[in-house]
């Protein structure tokens, strides 16, 4: 039976609306590309988000980090941290890809037309090394060169793909998964969108909707992956929004959307790297400009209405990662399972 989105099954959540794709893409100039890489005992990939079209030279965007749980590797932090921009594209993939991803996006800078030439680009990992064989799994530069070429708006593909291949989410199926939501607020009409890799969380502590979903798909009815976990897991969250933000405002709203993650029952484990990145697409300014620029603020007094947004789309966007992931097998012949979707739908409804 083909894997259904959470709206697709006829299940909302939240208050707000969704943007036309319910994607990240919802917020115009988006766009996300994905290399899978499957082979013999190998479960990996790569997943790309650009701002502009992916027309970055030049164009510097707001940006705001936030680390909730810090056992992880986020590239480029130090320089979100520093400057409050992003000037890269930001790619999220598997622990041990991390370094040579980086350095593979540092070459597609130079090489690739219209992308910033920048040593420091923005690389984040979860680890899936429980389905790939770390000895064999790799990455070449055509892998992200395909993903940066290939990037698309639109609706985007999730589950099994890219970074998320080999992911793990409440001891079922995890990957990729996106949302958004439209804010509406006294100063105008907004876009929030939500891009997720998830590789965390225990089966037992799973709630959506406020149903103990974890509890009752135990691993009686949904095999676990394994008898004793190796790996606490990770999180890891793109979010933008074409409210024009300054990266103060950024990085207060990646932190609100830590609460999505304990809203289903994560706890941020002492193993886990839960990493959250949001960035403003309202405010543009290019690099080398000899004039003083002038940028947007929005007003801080109404930012509840995206910070609603915010958890909203990430809570939704980790759901998709479970409900568009399939049953996958990888070395030494494990298996994790996708979370049934009949039964999911029997619970919630």
């Amino acid at each position: 039976m083909q894997r259904k989105r959470l709206r697709e099954l006829g299940v909302n959540i939240g208050k707000l609306k969704t943007g036309k794709f319910n994607a990240i893409t919802d917020v115009e100039g988006i766009i996300v590309g994905h290399k899978s890489i499957i082979e013999k005992d190998v479960c990996s990939g790569l997943t790309v988000i650009m701002p502009n079209n992916g027309k970055l030279q030049g164009s510097h965007f707001p940006a705001g980090f936030f680390a909730f749980n810090g056992t992880g590797e986020f590239t480029g932090s130090h320089w979100i941290d520093e400057t409050g921009t992003l000037v890269t594209p930001i790619v999220f993939t598997g622990s041990h890809l991390l370094g040579l991803t980086h350095h593979h996006l540092s070459l597609a800078t130079r090489r690739i037309n219209n992308l910033e030439p920048f040593s420091n680009g923005i690389v984040a990992e979860t680890w899936d090394g429980w389905l790939s064989d770390l000895e064999k799994t790799s990455v070449k530069y055509e892998d992200i060169e395909e993903a940066i070429l290939n990037a698309k708006s639109g609706v985007v593909e999730e589950g099994n793909v890219g970074g998320g291949t080999g992911m793990i989410c409440f001891e079922f199926k995890g990957g990729i998964g996106t949302s958004s939501r439209i804010i509406e607020c006294d100063c105008g009409s907004f876009t929030v969108g939500a891009l997720v890799q998830t590789n965390f969380g225990r089966r037992q502590d799973l709630v959506i909707d406020n149903k103990p979903v974890g509890e009752v798909l135990n691993e009686k009815e949904v095999p676990l992956p394994w008898d004793t976990p190796e790996n606490d897991g990770s999180l890891l969250v793109t979010l933008v929004t074409d409210a024009p933000l300054v990266p103060l405002q950024c990085k207060r709203i990646s932190k609100r959307a830590a609460l999505a993650m304990a809203k289903l029952g994560g706890i941020g484990e002492e193993g886990s790297g839960d990493f959250f990145i949001t960035f403003s697409t309202g405010n543009c300014y290019s690099y080398g400009n000899e004039e003083i620029y002038s940028i947007k603020m929005f007003p801080s007094e109404q930012l509840d209405a995206i910070f609603e947004g915010a958890i909203e789309a990430v809570e939704e966007a980790i759901i998709n990662s479970m409900c568009m992931a399939e049953t996958i097998k990888g070395q030494k012949q494990r298996q994790v399972y996708a979370i049934p979707q009949d039964k999911l739908l029997n619970i919630l409804k």
